[in-house]
C-alpha cells in the first residue's frame, strides 16, 4: 500500500466517525415504549447488504461450475486456459467489494492495488513464462486481500503493526465470523409478518398450484411425445448425481465470501488508536544486540577472506558450491534482523544508545545481503541465469530497499513504514512482471555459451524445451542458432 493518508497522530475521532457511518448500512427496529414487552431484536438488512448476496452467489457459481465443472477450466491442463475463468471470478469479487465500500474504494492506495491486480492479469496476454504465470495465481489473491485491508481499516501511524493481524484476520477469521449473516440476508428476501401480506398471498398461491402444475405437466408429457423426448434428454444431461454436490459447493463458497464481505465492511473490529506500550528495558535490548553484532563480526571476517580470495577455500569445496550453500539461511537471518529491528523500535523505551545499535544491526543486515548477493552472482556467472536465480536476485534487491527505508525510519519516526514497504513490494513485483524473463534467460545462456566457445546439449535443450515462446525471437536471431537446433537439418531450422 502506498504511503500516505494519515499524519501519524493517533486519535479516536476516526474510529467514532467510522462507527457512526457504519450504522447507516442497516436499520434497527424501534425501541418499544414503556409498558410494552420488549420483543427480541431483529436485524433488518439494507438493500446493499442484500445485493452482496448476488455477488456471493455469482462467485460460488463461477468457482464450482466454471472452475471445477465436468469440463471445468481448472482441468484444462494449462494456466493460460484457466486464466479467463480466474479473471472473471476475481473481477466479480472486486466489483462486489468496491460496491460495498464505494468511497474507500476510490482512495489512491486502493486504486493502486486494483490497478496492480489488473496489470498482473494483463501479463497473461503478453507473456507465456510458465513459473511466473503459475506464481501470479497465488499473488493475485494475496494482493486483493491487501486491497481489502486497506479499504476496510484506518490504522494510525503509531499502531502500524496492526496491519499484520488484520491481514491474517482477513484470511482466517472474516470468512467464518459472519456466516450467520448469509442466512439472515437470504431470509430477509422472504419477509414474514404483518408487513408482507402480498408476499404471503403469492407464496400460498404457488404452494396450492404446485401439485396441480405437476399433475398437468405429467398429462401433457403423455399427450405430446416431442415434449416428453426433449424433457427426458434434458434431465439425462443434467446429471443430478453431480449437480447437487456442486450446488452445495457453490452455496458453501457463496457463504464464505458473503461472510468475508460482511465482516470486512459492516462488522469490523475496532483498531486501537493508542501507541504501543514501550515495556522492554533498553539495557536488555542493547545486550542482545551486542551479542548479535559480535556474531556478525566473526561472520564478516570469514566473508572478507574467502569471497575476496585472500584465503583459499577448503580443498573439498569449490566456489560454485560455496556460492550456493547457505543462501537460504542468509536470507532467513536477514528476515530475523528485520523482525528484531521492528520489535526493538516499537516496544523498547528510549535510550541514547538504541539508535546507534539499531543502525549497526541494519549495517550487519546489509553485510549479510551483500554476501548473499555476491554468492548468487558467483553462481550465475558460473552457470547463467534461470528463473530460480532471477527470483532470489529480485527478492534480495527488494530487501536492500527495505534496509534503506528502515534506516530512514530511525530518523523520521512518523514515516508510515509498513504501508510504504507494502507499496514498494507491489511496485517491485510489477517491475519483475513487466520483464520478458525467458528472453533474459536465453540471452544469459547464449552469452555464457559464446564466452565458453560453444553451447552444450543440456543448455540447447533448456533453450528449446524449457523456455516459452517469449524467448523465440532471441533464439532465432542468435549466431548459435544451429547449435540450439543441433538435431535439425540446417534447411529445416525455423526462421521466424
Amino acid at each position: 500500500m502506498p504511503a500516505g493518508g494519515h499524519s501519524g497522530i493517533c486519535s479516536g475521532h476516526n474510529g467514532k466517525r467510522g462507527r457512526l457511518m457504519e450504522q447507516k448500512y442497516y436499520e434497527q427496529p424501534p425501541t418499544p415504549s414503556s409498558g410494552q414487552a420488549s420483543a427480541p431484536e431483529k436485524r433488518v438488512y439494507a438493500p446493499l447488504q442484500r445485493l452482496m448476496l448476488l455477488f456471493a452467489l455469482a462467485l460460488g457459481g463461477i468457482a464450482v461450475f466454471w472452475w471445477f465443472g465436468e469440463a471445468g477450466a481448472f482441468f484444462s491442463g494449462t494456466v493460460r486456459a484457466f486464466v479467463p475463468a480466474y479473471a472473471v471470478f476475481w473481477a466479480v469479487y472486486a466489483a462486489g467489494f468496491c460496491a460495498a465500500n464505494p468511497k474507500r474504494a476510490l482512495r489512491p492506495s486502493s486504486l493502486f492495488l486494483l490497478a496492480a491486480t489488473a496489470l498482473l492479469f494483463l501479463r497473461y496476454a503478453i507473456y507465456a513464462q510458465a513459473e511466473t504465470s503459475l506464481l501470479n495465481l497465488f499473488v493475485i489473491p494475496l494482493l486483493l486481500m491487501l486491497h481489502a485491508v486497506d479499504c476496510s481499516f484506518d490504522v494510525p501511524a503509531c499502531r502500524e503493526g496492526q496491519y499484520f493481524s488484520l491481514y491474517l484476520r482477513g484470511w482466517f477469521v472474516a470468512p467464518f465470523a459472519c456466516i450467520g449473516r448469509f442466512f439472515g440476508a437470504l431470509s430477509s428476501l422472504f419477509p414474514r409478518g404483518k408487513g408482507s401480506p402480498r408476499a404471503r398471498a403469492v407464496r400460498l398461491g404457488l404452494l396450492c398450484a404446485l401439485p396441480v402444475a405437476i399433475l398437468v405437466a405429467s398429462l401433457l408429457l403423455q399427450a405430446d411425445a416431442v415434449m416428453a423426448y426433449y424433457l427426458t434428454n434434458f434431465l439425462k444431461g443434467l446429471s443430478f448425481g453431480s449437480f447437487l454436490p456442486r450446488l452445495a459447493g457453490a452455496l458453501l463458497v457463496a457463504m464464505l465470501f458473503y461472510s468475508f464481505l460482511y465482516a470486512m465492511t459492516w462488522q469490523k473490529p475496532a483498531v486501537p488508536d493508542t501507541p504501543y506500550q514501550k515495556a522492554i528495558a533498553p539495557e536488555s535490548v542493547l545486550a542482545a544486540l551486542g551479542l548479535l553484532l559480535a556474531v556478525y563480526a566473526v561472520f564478516a571476517a570469514f566473508q572478507f577472506t574467502y569471497l575476496t580470495g585472500l584465503a583459499g577455500l577448503p580443498a573439498e569445496l569449490t566456489y560454485s558450491e560455496y556460492a550456493v550453500r547457505g543462501f537460504r539461511e542468509l536470507c532467513a537471518v536477514a528476515a530475523i534482523n528485520f523482525a528484531a529491528f521492528g520489535v526493538c523500535l516499537a516496544f523498547t523505551r528510549e535510550h541514547r544508545a538504541l539508535r546507534p545499535m539499531l543502525l549497526a544491526l541494519l549495517g550487519a543486515t546489509a553485510l549479510i545481503l551483500v554476501s548473499a548477493l555476491f554468492r548468487l552472482a558467483l553462481y550465475i556467472r558460473a552457470y547463467g541465469l534461470t528463473i530460480n536465480r532471477i527470483l532470489p536476485l529480485w527478492f534480495m534487491l527488494f530487501l536492500l530497499a527495505v534496509l534503506a527505508l528502515c534506516a530512514a525510519k530511525l530518523y523520521r519516526p512518523k514515516l508510515r513504514l509498513i504501508r510504504l514497504l507494502a507499496g514498494v513490494l507491489v511496485a517491485w513485483y510489477l517491475c519483475l512482471s513487466a520483464l520478458n524473463l525467458d528472453a533474459i534467460i536465453a540471452k544469459s545462456v547464449l552469452a555464457d555459451a559464446e564466452r565458453k566457445g560453444g553451447l552444450t546439449e543440456t543448455n540447447a535443450n533448456l533453450l528449446r524445451y524449457q523456455l516459452s515462446q517469449d524467448a523465440r525471437g532471441v533464439l532465432l536471431k542468435s549466431p548459435l542458432r544451429e547449435q540450439i537446433y543441433y538435431d535439425v537439418a540446417p534447411e529445416d531450422i525455423p526462421n521466424k
